[in-house]
């Protein structure tokens, strides 16, 4: 493959053969359209028919089958060049996840794969979302099998194999079809007003497109390790400038700020008990509906219903969200600059400008 590569990913991945998981999600399906703009030869993995007929009108490969399925991966990797992992299901423990992704890492390097690009999160940093963050950066955790430490403990795996691979960690993905930071402040801002805090934080954004080039790039080093890169947008705003670029965007909702300590002290004290990684029963039945519906039926679906809400009750954040709401990240993407070429094209406006005019707005 490398003899083939350049620094244009457009270019260079033409021809390429790689398999996209996760291809029905927000960033795993613009992915595919842009490897497909790129001329690859392009397999999708799918874990049922949703989704199939929109990949085949592509002219992807489609194959149906879930990542323990042996056999089926296995002749699905065959003959392919790289892997992009994108998938991760939220509604499934940790553990599961951590199942289907070994297996996918074994059967990649059974069978010969290049080069493995995994989505992973800029949580696994012991300091996110405060703090000077690089890939320097001190990654621990407890055992617990929620999203983080089953993010770190793929990256580990990843790390420690010989396999090229590229571990993306972005920051708040947004765009178009984002259920988190694009459909649920919309939502919020309609229902609102949404709280914040005084003093109120910065947020580190990355737009969608960004990720995907970021990805591309990455297939196309020539002289790729087992590296991470840190993947954020060009600029930091705060969350009111977040919240305001959204309000000109759908021409509703407002911000309101309360102290920090008045909104932290209104928190319920956490279950140090729970099992954070068994999924809620809410998540339960999410995850059946989806099944029956499909995830992106059931998210219209959703993000109407949420729509509807516009009493004028505040949206306060939970402890969660104030955490972000209330830091000051310093997050860098020089390694990813100085080894992909990574030059985020997206500042906050320029995003807001192509969700506005894309054909996969759900405000």
């Amino acid at each position: 493959m490398h003899k083939h590569l350049g620094q244009n990913p457009n270019i260079v991945l033409a021809g390429i053969r790689v398999v996209v998981t996760g291809a029905n999600g927000f960033i795993g399906r613009q992915l595919v359209k842009v490897l497909v703009d790129a001329k690859a030869q392009v397999t999708v993995l799918l874990r049922t028919n949703y989704g199939k007929r929109f990949f085949e009108a592509l002219g992807v490969t489609v194959v149906v089958c879930k990542l323990t399925e042996n056999a089926k991966l296995e002749n699905a990797l065959q003959g392919n060049e790289v892997v992009f992992h994108f998938a991760y299901d939220v509604r499934a423990e940790g553990a599961a996840n951590l199942a289907a992704f070994s297996a996918l890492y074994d059967t990649a390097k059974r069978v010969g794969i290049n080069c493995f690009i995994h989505a992973s999160s800029i949580v696994v940093y012991d300091n996110w979302p405060t703090g000077q963050i690089t890939e320097a950066g001190s990654v621990t955790s407890p055992d617990s099998g929620d999203y983080r430490s089953t993010k770190i403990a793929m990256e580990n795996v990843l790390l420690k194999g010989e396999m090229p691979a590229a571990i993306l960690q972005p920051t708040l993905v947004y765009g178009p079809g984002s259920a988190l930071w694009t459909n649920a402040p919309c939502a919020a801002l309609r229902q609102g007003p949404v709280v914040l805090p005084n003093p109120v934080g910065k947020c580190a954004l990355v737009y969608v497109e960004d990720v995907v080039l970021a990805a591309l790039r990455a297939a196309a080093l020539p002289d790729l390790k087992q590296e991470r890169f840190i993947i954020t947008g060009p600029e930091t705003p705060t969350w009111d400038e977040f919240y305001e670029g959204y309000i000109n965007l759908i021409k509703t909702g407002s911000v309101t700020h309360k102290p920090l300590e008045e909104l932290k002290a209104r928190l319920p004290t956490p279950d140090v008990n729970a099992a954070r990684s068994k999924p809620s029963t809410l998540a339960r039945i999410s995850a059946v509906l989806r099944r029956i519906i499909g995830s992106r039926r059931f998210d219209q679906i959703m993000s109407k219903v949420r729509a509807r809400k516009t009493g004028g009750d505040p949206v306060f954040p939970d402890r969660h969200m104030l955490e972000l709401y209330a830091a000051t990240p310093f997050v860098s993407s020089a390694l990813a600059r100085d080894r992909l070429g990574y030059v985020p094209e997206y500042n906050l406006t320029k995003g807001l400008s192509c969700i506005a005019s894309s054909d996969r707005l759900r405000l």
